[in-house]
């Protein structure tokens, strides 16, 4: 369910201006990735959207901090729990992590000189909430959604702690690049009796 929970957060944020590469759900895939000294395998986030075939080809990378883009933005499923059930509904409460890269020089440009003027952190933030349901609503394919940013963590290294990007990708963890992470909490409920299917999508 919560691939359909990040597919609906994905679609709200989608079009705020500094959002040019974001994707649904992922996993921590482990690919096997030639090195130097042969084969190694490396950890990296993975839209769950995407094939075996699709990560030879190197998709693997896609969500990686990438000096192409100006955001990279995914979802990392924390889990769901159901809370009750009351007639014809179940009640649940799920969990997801917001993960932000962001590319501060080539949004800012010339105006990013040192790494302490460097910083879009909490103008995002506020961004990101602003665009979520204010109030619960019926969102296909769940009823009463309410979402709410619970947490932050920002320019922490445990936001990519179960990954293993190369030399190359680390250096973009680094000033004058930014990054965050958001707890949210959605609580929603589901009609037991539906034949109604999600069709989940991610980009």
């Amino acid at each position: 369910m919560n691939q359909a929970i990040a597919t609906i957060i994905k679609d709200k944020i989608a079009g705020l201006d500094f959002v040019d590469k974001i994707s649904g759900l992922v996993s921590a895939q482990s690919i096997s990735v030639k090195g130097a000294d042969g084969n190694v395998i490396k950890t990296y986030p993975v839209a769950c959207c995407t094939t075996a075939d699709d990560c030879k080809s190197g998709a693997y990378n896609d969500l990686c901090p990438n000096s192409d883009y100006k955001t990279v933005i995914y979802f990392e499923d924390e889990g769901c729990t159901l809370v009750k059930t009351e007639g014809r509904f179940q009640y649940w409460e799920s969990s997801v992590t917001l993960v932000c890269w962001i590319n501060v020089a080539k949004i800012l440009g010339d105006a990013c000189s040192t790494g302490a003027t460097c910083t879009l952190s909490s103008e995002f933030i506020v961004d990101i909430i602003r665009e979520l349901p204010e109030f619960p609503q019926n969102i296909f394919p769940f009823a009463q959604v309410k979402i709410e940013v619970e947490g932050q963590t920002i320019r922490s290294n445990s936001i990519f702690s179960k990954y293993t990007f190369n030399e190359l990708q680390t250096q973009y963890l680094m000033a004058p690049y930014d990054y965050f992470a958001l707890d949210i909490k959605t609580s929603f409920a589901i009609c037991i009796n539906s034949t109604d299917v999600f069709d989940s999508t991610c980009g």
